[in-house]
């Protein structure tokens, strides 16, 4: 199992890198700058030809791919014929593009990927079946009361459809509804195998929110599909909301809970960091459910390595584009190289840092998220 989660690790990875290098070398091409080399793969040759002003080759590690940028190895000089084309000659807005790029790329595929997320794949939706009735709610630690739908006689199993005559569909409908009514007595439509019946529950009041004392039948979920059009509004505001959410999770990373997690000082959560090791196990879990699951999964991947290649810190791209910043409002130019050993510093943390999950991940793997 170790085998095929690295395997599906190393060529995910492997597809990530080499998109971001595309988005890079498009958006070199587009604006004018000199690209020398792209390359599909590491290492030595397999095979290579020239087209133009670039060369192309396929490398032997097939792990992704790199993009060869006239003027951005600082220790490489640049002919003289070429240096109006290289990219420390090219305007600002133009650099920044071509920084940009690859995490655009990435963004773009995560929006495409929600948008098949909702249409045409669809997505699973839980109905508003009773998994379990709670015999006894806990108010506090010092009051705990009977459940209200144990009280209205509910059963594993029973399918609500209905709260005070309002129709509910899906689980969340229920939930709205329910909790907008805190410590009013509402009258349920309930469905028990072919027999339907109302009966009637005295919600109790927690925390303003009306509550009734039941948990979700996880399993039993339906296909809802949006219209493309409605999908597309969808996925930009699900890209939105996944973004906030992967800034914060990686503002996290840099917390000092991490760091005692990391090197053992505290348990590890459900909530913390991943490898890729672990990236892949998700993704793992997330395919054996179903391709709507896998590719939500898949966008949010996505996104998490667009978001992450913008961290203002060399050597990445987002470091770059603090350069191109400060370069801008200062007027003068910043010499790359000084940045080396900061760039190396921050190489040599991740890569620990990296590492260490990766060991936790093989020895110890986080539950699959999917499986109550």
């Amino acid at each position: 199992m170790i085998v095929v989660w690295v395997i599906v690790a190393v060529l995910f990875i492997a597809f990530m890198i080499l998109t971001h290098e595309l988005g890079h070398y498009f958006a070199a091409k587009a604006v004018g700058i000199k690209v020398e080399q792209f390359s599909i793969g590491f290492g030595p040759e397999i095979v290579g030809w020239d087209r133009g002003e670039t060369r192309y080759s396929i490398k032997w590690f097939l792990a992704g791919g790199s993009v060869r940028i006239l003027g951005m190895d600082p220790d490489k000089e640049v002919p003289e014929e070429d240096v109006p084309r290289s990219y420390y000659s090219a305007a600002y807005w133009k650099r920044a593009v071509v920084i940009l790029a690859g995490s655009v790329v990435h963004v773009l595929i995560a929006v495409l990927l929600f948008f098949l997320f909702f249409w045409p794949i669809g997505y699973p939706v839980l109905t508003g079946r009773v998994g379990e009735v709670q015999k006894e709610v806990e108010i506090s630690e010092e009051e705990v009361v009977e459940g209200p739908a144990y009280q209205a006689g509910l059963r594993d199993g029973d399918l609500i459809t209905a709260v005070d005559g309002v129709e509910v569909h899906d689980w969340s409908e229920l939930s709205h509804e329910l909790s907008s009514r805190p410590g009013e007595v509402v009258t349920l439509d309930v469905t028990r195998d072919e027999d339907s019946f109302k009966t009637e529950a005295q919600l109790l009041d927690v925390d303003g929110n009306g509550y009734v004392g039941i948990e979700v039948d996880l399993e039993d979920t339906y296909t809802e599909r949006s219209n493309p059009v409605k999908a597309v509004w969808q996925a930009l505001k699900t890209t939105g909301q996944v973004t906030v959410l992967l800034v914060k999770g990686i503002g996290k990373l840099f917390s000092l809970s991490t760091l005692r997690m990391i090197v053992g000082m505290e348990p590890r959560t459900e909530e913390g960091p991943r490898s890729i090791v672990g990236a892949a196990q998700l993704t793992f879990h997330a395919a054996g459910e179903n391709l709507s699951i896998f590719i939500f999964v898949i966008a949010q991947l996505f996104l998490f390595l667009a978001i992450f290649n913008l961290i203002p810190l060399p050597p990445f791209d987002g470091g770059h584009l603090l350069v191109i910043i400060i370069e801008k409002i200062s007027g003068r130019t910043i010499d790359i190289r000084k940045l080396m050993p900061l760039a190396w510093a921050v190489i040599i943390i991740l890569s620990l840092v990296a590492l260490r999950l990766a060991v936790l991940d093989i020895l110890n793997p986080m539950s699959n998220p999917f499986k109550p």
